[in-house]
């Protein structure tokens, strides 16, 4: 099959794929954001396979694309930056206005908020810019934004501004690199923002400087990629809910890596069968802005009103959760489509 035909399927694989990888990150953050009291292992084993196997699956997935996309434009690097200026920044800095400025009516209404266990009201003029960076704490790179989910579009950011310096790396150096940095990301413990971002957006890169479709390479290596990424996911999933082991992170983030090209192969094969739903990537944006203030409060208030129930009622919470929070974004994003497309034009970064 010639590449222009590779080209054309990669397209409408990665485009199949926006909507999806929001929903793993939903289903990340319904885990992540309240723990639940108590010992629950049944619940953790049941659901490890959706909130952690997948659904950490989505950043280093869009770092991937993104980072495949941008070089693979032949637009100049000036050209590049005003581009994301309108897609990134802008929707960037406008989220975390509207987020700080609901902690702000919260504040008016006589009730301060805590940001990172800091009260609003000892908060000088710095300490709101830099809820734009960080919420006051780096964490060695694992720092987030006011609007803790955005810290992607930031990295994203970074990089796009980092790219000149990249693109030499990559284009001589790039598989030594990329080891290097991938060996970094293995060996580092809690959520390795900065060695993820690095990674995932390199390999992306690392495409589309050669001149190689990933899509095509998944295609030729088809039984061993998804060969690797079963072998990973099991070795994964047995060694957070049954057999743990020493090398535990070692084996998530390895099934991390695997899952990608097997998602790809599974975006093309759906989108070639007409299996796909053309207005979903267009509200992926929204959804994945709009989506982390709704977990927030709906899992706190499940867990308080319901933290006693059994582990089996949990597990179908989890889910709800998830399905709520989905289709409350996606009506979120339908009511600006229909009564406010200019306001969504601009949150959604002209998507």
């Amino acid at each position: 099959m010639p590449n222009n035909s590779y080209a054309t399927r990669l397209s409408g694989a990665i485009s199949w794929l926006r909507f999806p990888l929001i929903v793993f990150i939903i289903l990340l953050h319904c885990y992540s954001v309240a723990a639940l009291p108590g010992q629950h292992n049944l619940y953790f084993s049941l659901i490890y396979p959706l909130s952690l196997w997948l659904g950490e699956t989505g950043v280093p997935a869009f770092f991937f694309i993104s980072g495949y996309l941008f070089f693979l434009s032949r637009k100049s690097y000036a050209e590049k930056l005003k581009t994301r200026l309108h897609t990134l920044l802008l929707p960037y800095l406008l989220w975390n206005m509207l987020l700080l400025a609901l902690y702000l009516a919260a504040y008016a209404l006589g009730h301060p908020q805590d940001i990172y266990g800091r009260n609003m009201a000892d908060y000088g003029f710095t300490d709101y810019l830099r809820l734009f960076w960080d919420r006051g704490h780096f964490d060695l790179g694992n720092f987030v934004p006011l609007l803790c989910p955005l810290w992607y579009i930031r990295n994203l950011l970074i990089m796009a501004l980092l790219s000149p310096l990249l693109y030499p790396v990559i284009k001589r150096a790039g598989i030594p690199f990329l080891a290097a940095v991938g060996i970094w990301w293995l060996l580092t413990y809690h959520n390795a923002f900065v060695q993820q971002t690095l990674l995932f957006f390199g390999l992306g890169a690392y495409f589309s400087i050669h001149g190689i479709n990933p899509l095509e390479t998944a295609c030729r290596q088809k039984p061993l990629l998804l060969a690797l990424c079963a072998a990973f996911a099991i070795g994964d999933i047995v060694s957070h809910t049954i057999l743990p082991t020493p090398v535990n992170l070692q084996l998530h983030r390895l099934s991390l890596l695997f899952n990608i090209p097997a998602l790809l192969l599974l975006a093309d094969a759906c989108h070639r069968h007409g299996l796909t739903c053309k207005s979903l990537p267009d509200k992926a944006f929204i959804v994945f802005c709009v989506h982390y203030p709704l977990v927030v409060p709906l899992r706190k208030l499940i867990i308080s009103h319901f933290g006693h129930v059994s582990d089996a009622a949990h597990i179908l919470l989890y889910l709800l959760s998830a399905v709520i929070v989905t289709l409350l974004s996606l009506a979120f994003c339908t009511a600006l489509e229909r009564w406010l497309p200019a306001v969504k034009k601009l949150l959604s970064g002209n998507r």
